[in-house]
């Protein structure tokens, strides 16, 4: 049967007796009453719109250039369209013809834009809740939010509660439950959009009920577990609601249970979904991460003692490595530089003594101020002992000042690094980022640098100053974890998300290996092990033996931690860390026949064959090409791509490496005389490059 839009053998003869050039509304003549028979008698949704296209002598809508015709008459077509609708506004199968065609039309932006402000959502939205033109109207509906624009989803997002009620009502039709939690997924999407600290639109948030629309959700995707479409929106509609919908998450516990079962899914796609929403549902209630460090406290920790099996452990690593004598020692070596100081006061002596200390922890530099007794009151006051700053972190830029003019050429970078420690503990990181990023010009093996620009909240920078920090000596990878973590579970093509979990799990793998057992980083790092070997292993046991490892590190770290007088924060991912082993062998037992589902070609969830839609949906969906390629319904729901698959090759994801440092990034340059190694700029190619040289194939010379 030919599409609509496409004709038929009677096609001619139709337009000669039911054509309406001409008409815009009022009583109908004759000739549009014959055409409103054909119309009764038409065979399906897809008859009837075929007869409507031949009517107004619409052009193709499945072609571009049908669109681009559409373009240059809309006015006249949208009028002769309305006419009819208001004139039939009581005969479903016209109004629910016409609703589809403004559907196909809504697939180009500038279209879409117009129906919509002539109440194109006015007309469809009433067509959902009647029998004959409810699942027309849905499928309309699914194209819509489809190819919509945030201002047009978020006025559906309006009606989804009522939406939801669907969900309930039909729980045992397939096709209409797919359909509305495509919709909602979409819809609901567009409200929550946007940074953290806000939604797109909250005052269309608060209006949703979205424990229920949760609740209904994941009891669809129990009840119709072969509905890879049903499935995958309803991933995303989980996992992007995590950010704005605690409270209803608090509510749902399934859905809580439906994200961590997720983490096992056979498919990479869902499997970034549902970490990324289960590592932002605790955003909200979660602590700062530890930012200092009392002395007092760590000094009196030593003198209560180090119980026995802590301390054997760090003997065993190496006590003058481990994070808590070091800090110890740095603390005493600060203290008897700041008491020098005051003796001699040679600022360019300090400065030299604070910059070794600064490189050998990270809590180097303390608080304070010269302090007296008043002797009249037996308080204690700030005392002036003739030095050019009053509390101590003042030194670093004074003394940063010295060193450039009286220092050598060498004591440039202790002066840069005097500089970015003050404004860090100022909390200036942008500022210490930017410093840092200039003084790398001039000493580009200096780990401090990569380390000052690793803490800026951009991810992707973050990232690649950690990787090359991590080529430097005497460092550990913990920021390359954290940034790479967070950008895996970001938004992003899906080989390319893989390459930053599988270089953060890499990474984290060797700081637990490597870095010493108190370090005060090993708790974050833990946190992200555990997490990702749930993300990436091939095989969970189900007493999850596997994660054995980390979890003895985190309880160590965690220890020592309070032996330093430091509660190990609730940080959003140490919330998630616990929520997940909580939860998992329960939750991979309740989704185990939703996520693990039989394939036959070694892919994720299948979609339906395009054959098993109605004809009217594969006409929604359909596009020709101006070179005639037909680009059909979406694939994996969400508008093209390959879907994640069963186990990773690790050849496209090393395409994301940088051949000599490993940061993973869509956006690495090729050698332009092999074209098959990758780099992040020329500072990393010029390091690879005397290595590198014999493989090249713009340097082999042949016989």
């Amino acid at each position: 049967m030919p599409g609509p839009g496409q004709g038929n053998k009677g096609s001619k003869k139709r337009k000669a007796t039911t054509s309406s050039k001409g008409s815009t509304g009022g009583k109908l003549s004759q000739q549009r009453d014959n055409y409103v028979d054909d119309i009764e008698g038409a065979d399906g949704w897809t008859g009837i719109v075929s007869i409507l296209c031949g009517v107004f002598q619409l052009p193709d809508l499945a072609t571009r250039r049908g669109l681009k015709k559409v373009h240059t008459n809309f006015n006249a077509i949208y009028t002769k369209l309305d006419a009819a609708y208001q004139t039939y506004s009581d005969n479903e199968k016209i109004t629910g013809g016409i609703v589809g065609i403004y559907s196909k039309m809504s697939r180009d932006s500038l279209l879409r834009n117009k129906l919509y402000e002539r109440g194109f959502l006015d007309k469809l939205m009433p067509l959902i809740y009647k029998e004959s033109t409810r699942r027309m109207a849905l499928r309309a509906l699914v194209t819509v939010t489809h190819h919509g624009g945030a201002e047009i989803r978020a006025k559906i997002a309006t009606h989804c509660n009522t939406l939801t009620n669907l969900l309930s009502t039909y729980a045992s039709d397939e096709d209409i439950c797919e359909m509305v939690v495509s919709i909602i997924t979409h819809a609901v999407g567009a409200v929550t959009e946007g940074p953290e600290s806000s939604c797109a639109f909250p005052k269309i948030l608060k209006t949703l009920d979205m424990s229920t629309m949760l609740k209904l959700v994941v009891q669809a995707t129990k009840q119709h577990p072969q509905s890879a479409a049903l499935f995958e929106h309803a991933t995303e509609f989980i996992a992007s609601s995590s950010l704005h919908a605690t409270k209803a998450f608090a509510s749902v516990p399934e859905a809580v249970r439906y994200l961590v079962a997720g983490m096992r899914c056979p498919d990479w796609i869902m499997r970034c979904y549902c970490i990324g929403g289960l590592t932002r549902l605790h955003r909200w209630e979660s602590e700062d991460d530890q930012r200092i460090l009392d002395p007092k406290k760590l000094i009196s920790a030593i003198q209560r003692g180090i119980p026995p099996h802590l301390n054997d452990r760090l003997i065993s690593y190496g006590p003058a490595r481990c994070e808590l004598y070091l800090s110890l020692r740095t603390t005493n070596e600060f203290q008897n530089a700041l008491m020098q100081c005051v003796q001699d006061h040679d600022l360019y002596a300090l400065g030299l003594k604070l910059h070794k200390i600064i490189l050998q922890t990270e809590f180097s530099i303390s608080e304070g101020y010269y302090e007296t007794v008043n002797e009249r009151t037996g308080k204690r006051e700030m005392m002036n002992v003739g030095l050019p700053f009053d509390r101590w972190s003042d030194a670093l830029p004074i003394c940063a000042d010295v060193l450039r003019k009286r220092g050598k050429r060498e004591d440039a970078d202790a002066a840069d690094i005097l500089d970015i420690k003050f404004k860090i503990m100022r909390a200036k990181v942008d500022q210490a980022a930017k410093q840092a990023e200039e003084a790398l010009k001039r000493s580009p093996d200096c780990a401090y640098f990569y380390y000052a620009i690793s803490l800026s909240a951009d991810h992707i920078a973050g990232l690649r100053a950690s990787k090359k920090g991590i080529k430097c000596k005497n460092i550990t990878p913990f920021r390359a974890v954290e940034h790479a973590g967070e950008l895996g579970t970001g938004e992003h093509k899906w080989e390319e998300g893989i390459a930053f979990l599988m270089s953060s799990y890499e990474d984290a793998k060797v700081f637990l290996e490597q870095a010493p057992p108190d370090n005060r980083y090993m708790k974050n790092v833990s946190y992200w092990y555990i997490l990702l070997t749930i993300l990436i292993g091939d095989k969970l046991s189900p007493d999850l033996h596997e994660l054995q490892d980390g979890l003895s590190k985190l309880k160590f770290a965690d220890e020592c931690s309070k032996l330093m007088g430091v509660t190990p924060p609730r940080t959003f991912m140490r919330l998630t860390q616990e929520k997940v082993i909580k939860l998992l062998p329960e939750s991979m037992k309740e989704f185990e026949h939703v996520f693990n589902r039989k394939n036959t070609d070694g892919h994720g969830p299948k979609t339906k064959d395009v054959n098993d839609y109605d004809d009217l949906s594969v006409w929604l969906d359909k596009v020709v090409l101006e070179d005639g390629e037909v680009e059909g319904p979406p694939v994996h729901g969400h508008g093209g791509g390959d879907v994640g698959a069963y186990k990773v090759n690790p050849s496209k994801f090393e395409l994301y490496r940088c051949s000599y440092c490993g940061n993973p990034s869509a956006a690495l340059k090729k050698c332009s005389g092999c074209g098959k190694s990758r780099y992040c700029d020329s500072t990393c190619q010029k390091t690879h490059w005397y290595t590198f040289i014999d493989m090249c194939a713009a340097f082999v010379i042949y016989p």
